[in-house]
């Protein structure tokens, strides 16, 4: 298994070595191998371990020290401080009533970053349907307690906002949609999907850049089949977890 594990690292691939093993030693803090308080390896143990120079240790056990995983302290090792496992409190729900209730709950903050008016992008309703309706778009950073914890791009109909503007800017956009329009709300889809996060959602989200970053796309329609929602939310997939009851 070790010199499996030194092979890998040794393949070629475009993520620099540190990071390669920043991302094994990560691993090992989710599996639960070293729990908060436990001391891990020492520098030479770990060079040792994975056949990598001391350089490329010290560099990883920085990026886990800034992300508030362990702690250094000299002539005494390194500890684990941080439950990475605790970073895992974000439900992505499954229906739509458990994620109209997780929105209110959370008591959400936002930034918007762009409010207009505009097409819908056919690629989040699918290449081969013709939208020609015009649509309220904003742009957001949702945050909790100062913290961002997605990025949301959401569509309206247009004759649907002009109804409740202030309400749609001011408030969480699903909320709104659910209490003032609820029985023209017919169907609603949720399609999950992971990417690298790029500049725009690093600077945004606070992660690094290519990062996995979950991106949900979100479609409710009306009884004829016209879009009256559509939404694609980015999470840092570090943060989400869903659970989902399954009856045999």
């Amino acid at each position: 298994m070790e010199n499996k594990i030194k092979l890998a690292l040794k393949q070629q691939s475009r993520l620099p070595l540190s990071l390669k093993m920043k991302y094994m030693l990560r691993a090992r803090l989710e599996r639960g191998e070293w729990p908060v308080g436990t001391q891990i390896p020492t520098l030479l143990e770990l060079v040792s371990e994975y056949g990598v120079s001391r350089a490329t240790i010290r560099a990883a056990l920085d990026e886990l020290e800034q992300e508030g995983l362990i702690e250094r302290t000299r002539g005494k090792g390194t500890y684990v401080i941080g439950d990475v496992l605790k970073e895992h409190w974000m439900m992505l729900p499954t229906d739509w009533v458990t994620l109209i209730g997780h929105i209110d709950r959370l008591n959400v903050d936002f930034i918007v970053l762009e409010n207009r008016v505009g097409r819908l992008p056919a690629d989040l309703v699918g290449g081969d349907e013709v939208v020609s309706d015009d649509y309220w778009h904003t742009t957001r950073v949702n945050l909790i307690k100062g913290v961002p914890y997605s990025m949301s791009s959401a569509y309206v109909a247009h004759s649907l906002y002009t109804q409740q503007k202030k309400a749609f800017e001011q408030e969480p956009v699903l909320l709104v949609l659910d209490r003032a329009y609820k029985p023209l709300l017919v169907s609603a889809r949720q399609t999950l999907t992971v990417r690298a996060a790029d500049a725009t959602v690093s600077r945004h989200l606070k992660v690094e850049i290519g990062s996995p970053v979950v991106r949900v796309v979100r479609v409710v329609r009306d009884a004829q089949d016209n879009v009256v929602y559509c939404a694609e939310v980015l999470y840092p997939a570090r943060h989400l977890y869903i659970e989902n009851d399954l009856r045999p």
